[in-house]
């Protein structure tokens, strides 16, 4: 089922909401334009933009800003993800039979657009919760043909109960447990973001005639995605820390795949180099120290990061088939002796280190880590441009003595699987 991971092919402060600067439009697309009617959970009109620290959110919550810097970082890192796969777009069968396609958290939509030149026949649904310079992605290649909505897809929310959160960080090993399938490790959260009334249970009793009348009860609505049609691709790219409560995704996807449809989830984990045994001084410690106060961050805000929630059991639980995992390692920097490697590794840096302030600034100073409840914007800041530092040291390929140190490498990951042709329609139930 898995294919192992190759070597590379060488070798809080304040915040002001402010309006809306470009709705996303309704789409003529007949499917699409009944599918925005009945998804749209959060209407263009209402959508503000949130700054923060210097950074434009689309949000209170995600961590990740939707501003321009943002937007162009992610278009560096789609050809990142594309180089990855020899040009490529996915690893699942795509053909004259995939007719509908789902790009969710499409972010500026560059991997939306790209399948859609390639697929015409398709019709292409680019789904996020903010507001992207979508314009501007469509300009880049001259089309224009997928279906942008905008939705938050996050029906569940996250656990309010911060202490206890709190004290379940003091018994996490962040250099072990990131790779478990529950980070949080707690019973199965509720499928409700409201409060639910409860009551004592633990002894049996008869309602009064009074409590209810039969044919007056109705099954309550769980939440849920609610597309018009079901689609023949679902795609996921980059959603580390975006939900918390992942069965439900998956359950989600499932429901929303025709039999025989496919889900493909990617992401990349990056982990520091290996350093020899005996080295006198560790080359990361201030990245390590981001390194650690992220996860512990974002372990406090009910949706801790890492790569966990492409576990392949999440897929097989929600019923999903042919699941094949692929996994590429590309290189950060410009240490290859290959002159294309040497090419992709540098733009990998540029991203890498793009990338810093965008994934911290906001988790730092929202939540904080073990040790305190915020970080200021400055000591964000400042940290990061030490870490920039050690980064750039280490993928100079060599050291102060002019050897040459281990090449560095991030690892992508694409998780595919199939609902089967013979699977019973689940999206009413």
């Amino acid at each position: 089922m898995e294919e192992g991971p190759p070597p590379p092919e060488i070798p809080a402060t304040d915040r002001t909401g402010v309006p809306p600067k470009r709705p996303r439009t309704d789409s003529d697309s007949s499917t699409s334009l009944e599918s925005l009617r009945s998804t749209r959970t959060l209407q263009s009109d209402d959508v503000e933009f949130v700054y923060e620290n210097g950074r434009e959110y689309g949000n209170d919550s995600y961590y990740m800003p939707c501003d321009q810097a943002e937007n162009d970082r992610l278009a560096i890192h789609h050809r990142i993800y594309t180089h990855a796969l020899k040009g490529k777009l996915t690893t699942t069968p795509v053909t004259s039979d995939t007719r509908r396609i789902l790009d969710l958290g499409t972010g500026p939509g560059h991997w939306a657009v790209a399948i859609a030149r390639q697929c015409p026949h398709a019709d292409v649904v680019g789904v996020d919760m903010a507001v992207w310079d979508i314009e501007t992605t469509e300009e880049s290649v001259g089309y224009t043909g997928v279906n942008w909505e905008i939705d938050d897809l996050d029906v569940w929310g996250v656990e309010d109960d911060f202490d206890d959160l709190t004290q379940r960080l003091k018994r996490y090993d962040m250099a072990h447990d990131h790779a478990n399938r529950e980070p949080l490790a707690t019973t199965k959260p509720s499928r409700f973001k409201g409060n639910l009334s409860t009551s004592d249970s633990s002894q049996p009793h008869t309602p009064s005639d009074s409590a209810y009348e039969s044919y007056m009860l109705e099954p309550e609505a769980q939440p849920g995605w609610h597309f018009s049609e079901p689609f023949d691709l679902i795609y996921m790219r980059g959603m580390k820390g975006v939900f918390a409560y992942w069965e439900g995704v998956y359950d989600e996807i499932y429901k929303n795949l025709n039999p025989g449809g496919w889900i493909e989830v990617v992401d990349f984990d990056m982990s520091l180099p290996n350093i020899e045994q005996g080295v006198d001084n560790f080359p990361f410690p201030t990245l390590a120290r981001l390194y650690l106060g992220v996860m512990q961050a974002a372990f406090k805000s009910g949706r801790p990061v890492g790569t966990f929630y492409m576990h392949p059991t999440y897929l097989d639980d929600a019923g999903f088939t042919n699941i094949k995992q692929t996994y590429v390692n590309v290189p950060i920097g410009q240490w290859p002796e290959d002159e294309e490697q040497r090419t992709i590794g540098k733009m990998h840096l540029v991203c890498i280190m793009e990338m810093l302030e965008s994934m911290l600034l906001r988790y730092l100073t929202m939540w904080g880590d073990a040790n305190k409840d915020h970080w200021t914007t400055e000591e964000v800041q400042s940290m990061i441009e030490v870490g920039k530092g050690e980064i750039m040291d280490w993928a100079s390929g060599t050291d102060r003595f002019g050897n040459i140190r281990e090449g560095w490498c991030a690892s992508y990951k694409w998780i595919i699987g199939r609902k089967p042709l013979d699977a019973r329609d689940r999206r009413d139930g």
